[in-house]
């Protein structure tokens, strides 16, 4: 009887074996199923909806855009002069940022 007293008191947990698997054997297999993949509509069905596109930017124009991104990284410098130097660079980008750069780095130097 001492031996009885001295085994830790039975639980429903410790009687059974833990079992670490992602799947419930007490379930039948249908119901084993992710419940997050049941939410979806199955591929191909027609319901796959694309998600929204992005706004357009206000200015579509590439020039315009190209001025606004010289203009917010140079603020120092007047429009006119990111217009020309931008104009004589092609409308390319990054030759103009180059210049105004350039001509930024020799007012402070």
């Amino acid at each position: 009887m001492a031996d009885e007293k001295s085994k830790p008191p039975v639980s429903p947990i410790t009687t059974r074996e833990q079992d670490f698997d992602d799947e419930h054997h007490d379930q039948p297999a249908s119901q084993t199923s992710n419940t997050q993949s049941s939410n979806l509509p199955p591929p191909g069905s027609g319901e796959d909806v694309a998600p929204p596109k992005p706004p357009r930017p206000v200015n579509a124009n590439p020039l315009q855009q190209a001025e606004n991104t010289l203009k917010e990284a140079f603020p120092s410098i007047d429009l006119a002069v990111i217009k020309a130097v931008l104009r004589a660079s092609g409308g390319n980008v990054e030759p103009a940022f180059n210049a105004l750069l350039g001509l930024v780095s020799r007012r402070n130097g």
